[in-house]
């Protein structure tokens, strides 16, 4: 029942105090619950239903930031943040450390410019492609990257 999205508020708000995280969990990316109940969440379970938590839309940027930037990071909360729109550049930073959230976090246009340009020569080719597709990169970066231009009746000659 508490996966369900058409729940009335007040079943909903029982089901987010529920002493049971496998309830908690499910019902914490439900619209509506306020921040408060939202953090109470994961004072009570932590990294238990913080992924859950950090995919609900009415999280604000500095509670998902908070959420990103505890030790040791919840996967699933890097996740969710790397796909919101109104990530925190802090937050953005953090998801940089999964391998695997990595390439969705260089593409967001929130990410830091030092750090978007520094992701350009990172070793693994996706996370650099990842960050020269970002929008937010500028196009004097792009232009100095690219090679200079062959000058036709040059080529060959010494």
């Amino acid at each position: 029942m508490a996966e369900r999205h058409d729940l009335p508020d007040r079943i909903r708000d029982r089901l987010a105090a529920d002493p049971d995280a496998k309830v908690v969990r499910a019902v914490a990316p439900h619209p509506g619950l306020s921040e408060a109940v939202l953090r109470a969440m994961t004072t009570r379970f932590g990294a238990q239903v913080a992924g859950r938590v950090a995919e609900n839309p009415d999280a604000s940027p500095e509670f998902l930031e908070e959420l990103a930037l505890r030790t040791p990071p919840v996967r699933k909360v890097l996740r969710a943040v790397a796909g919101r729109p109104g990530a925190t550049p802090a937050s953005l930073v953090a998801c940089l450390a999964d391998s695997r959230v990595r390439i969705e976090a260089a593409r967001h246009p929130a990410l830091p410019l030092p750090v978007l340009v520094g992701l350009l020569d990172h070793p693994d080719h996706e996370p650099a492609r990842a960050a020269a597709a970002n929008p937010a990169l500028p196009v004097a970066e792009m232009a100095r990257r690219l090679p200079p231009p062959v000058l036709p009746g040059l080529r060959g000659t010494t």
